[in-house]
Parts: structure tokens; C-alpha cells; sequence
């Protein structure tokens, strides 16, 4: 299983975008502590999710000690400016989180996107606030159950109109984080691919959110589109990024979904650098 090459990780997972079932064996195989139930893909949204598949999947779990994290169905527009979407949203993310609950998982949320505002900055405030809204009420809902709600930030595509996803940068964390009222289980979950895009500064994001932070997710892109690359083909400065983790203190999760390398050679590739900048401190 996972050792610990890379000296801020609490476990390994690695997204690969597999039937809940297949994905643990090959987290398993691959030595990842944690494994990604997209609830995203065709076959494993709520609706697929039985009482017999969910007694299967404990019994998986059991066996392979190989811990779930549900990444939630990222289209649900919980942070929709029309309030009737909102509210069909939340329903539909409380039946994600009666599953988390059988499987004693955490459930990745997103604010999803909204489509073609006519007056953009008015629309994308309403959103926001509904965004609160909805993440406050699940809260609660997700406290009931022993279910921890992890934010996930989305790309904040400048250049894709008409649409715009929420929930994609420093400002907009700040206001969440800040609002919650009381909710001891609200974390977030950092994509360090997505806040890449368009001039993202991940470096400031972990050192304003690191307290909140309970697993980061490694790709690299070209700060344009999110493309999964490994962790040296793209735009980002890794070396900013884990140095400030260490600067911080910062232990969790450490989450990979680079599409191009495997999940040993993307642990190898942060370990390098993790260990160089380790090395850097003692000398």
C-alpha cells in the first residue's frame, strides 16, 4: 500500500474514471488508500446506486481497506440564479449523500454552472449567494448522517461563454468559507488543474485556505484548458506549489487525475520535488 514518499500525504487516491467496483481494485492494485466513485458517469449516479450494490461495495471495501470518496455529479446546478433548479439540485444532492452515508464516504460537491445570464455580474452574484444557500442546507442535512461535504473548486473559464461555473476563485472561496454559519463539516477539496485556468494562483489559494483544505487533486494544463496533463507538462510551478505546503504545514489527502501517467509515476513525480525541497531546508 501507500508509503510515504511524499511527506504531506495522509493517503493516495487517483481518478480514473471507472465503474465504482473496478475503480477500488485498481486503486488497490495500485497501492492508493482512497479511490474516486464519480457519481458523474453513466451507470453510477443515485439513481443506480441499489441496497444490494451498496452491501457489495462495503463488502469490497472491507476486504481491500481501500477508503471511498464520492466526487459528486458536478452538473447539479446547486448554485443555479433560477431558485427552482437550486432546489431540484439539493434534493438531488441529498440522495448522494444518503449514499455517502451507507459507505461512510465524503462528498465532493461543485457549484455547477449557469448558462447564457443576460446581465452577467448580477446573475453570477445571485448564484453565488444560492450557491451559500444550498451548501448551508446540505450541510446540515450531511451533519445529520456523519457525512463530511468536501467544496471542489471549478475552472473559472473567462473565454467559454455563455456559460459560467461558480465556485472558481479566490474571492468567491473567501465568500463561501467566510458566510458558513456554524457548519463543522464543510471542507474543500482543491483542484490544482482547475485553478490554474485563466491566471489562477494556487500558491495564494493554499496559503489564505490551507486550514480548510482536506485534500489537494494534482494535474497540470496549459492555463487554458483543463487537461489532465502530468505534473511537469504544463504551466504550473510546482516547486511554488509544494513549498508552499510545507511553509503551511499543510497534511491530507493527496488526490491525482493525470491521465497520462500512471499512479506510480505521478507519486514519483511529486516525491521529487517534495524530497529536492526538503533537502533544500536541512542544507
Amino acid at each position: 500500500m501507500f508509503d510515504d514518499s511524499i511527506s504531506f500525504a495522509s493517503g493516495i487516491a487517483h481518478q480514473k474514471y471507472l465503474r465504482a467496483e473496478d475503480g477500488i481494485n485498481v486503486a488497490f492494485e495500485s497501492g492508493c488508500t482512497h479511490w474516486y466513485l464519480d457519481a458523474s458517469l453513466i451507470g453510477e449516479m443515485v439513481d443506480d446506486w441499489t441496497d444490494e450494490r451498496i452491501d457489495n461495495l462495503n463488502t469490497l471495501i472491507r476486504k481491500t481497506r481501500v477508503q471511498p470518496i464520492f466526487h459528486g455529479n458536478f452538473k447539479a446546478p446547486l448554485a443555479s440564479d433560477v431558485d427552482v433548479f437550486r432546489v431540484a439540485a439539493v434534493a438531488y444532492v441529498k440522495k448522494e449523500i444518503d449514499i455517502c452515508a451507507k459507505i461512510k464516504a465524503p462528498l465532493i460537491a461543485h457549484g455547477g454552472c449557469i448558462v447564457e445570464p443576460k446581465m452577467v455580474v448580477q446573475a453570477k452574484k445571485i448564484a453565488l449567494d444560492n450557491y451559500l444557500k444550498s451548501v448551508t442546507e446540505l450541510a446540515e442535512y450531511a451533519a445529520d448522517k456523519g457525512v463530511d461535504i468536501y467544496l471542489e473548486n471549478l475552472s473559472n473559464y473567462k473565454n467559454y461563454r455563455p456559460f459560467h461555473y461558480i465556485f472558481t476563485n479566490f474571492d468567491e472561496y473567501a465568500y463561501i468559507f467566510d458566510n458558513l454559519k456554524g457548519n463543522q463539516n464543510v471542507f474543500m477539496f482543491l483542484d490544482i488543474g482547475h485553478e490554474n485556468i485563466c491566471d489562477g494562483n494556487p500558491v495564494d489559494v493554499i496559503r489564505k485556505h490551507h486550514h480548510r483544505i482536506k485534500g489537494i487533486s494534482f494535474s497540470n494544463n496549459n492555463g487554458v484548458q483543463d487537461q489532465h496533463f502530468g505534473i511537469g507538462e504544463g504551466t504550473l510551478d510546482y516547486d511554488a506549489i509544494i513549498d508552499e505546503i510545507l511553509k503551511c504545514g499543510w497534511r491530507g489527502l493527496v488526490a491525482f487525475e493525470t491521465r497520462s501517467r500512471s499512479t506510480a509515476q505521478s507519486v514519483a513525480d511529486i516525491s521529487e520535488i517534495n524530497q529536492k525541497l526538503l533537502e533544500a531546508v536541512g542544507n
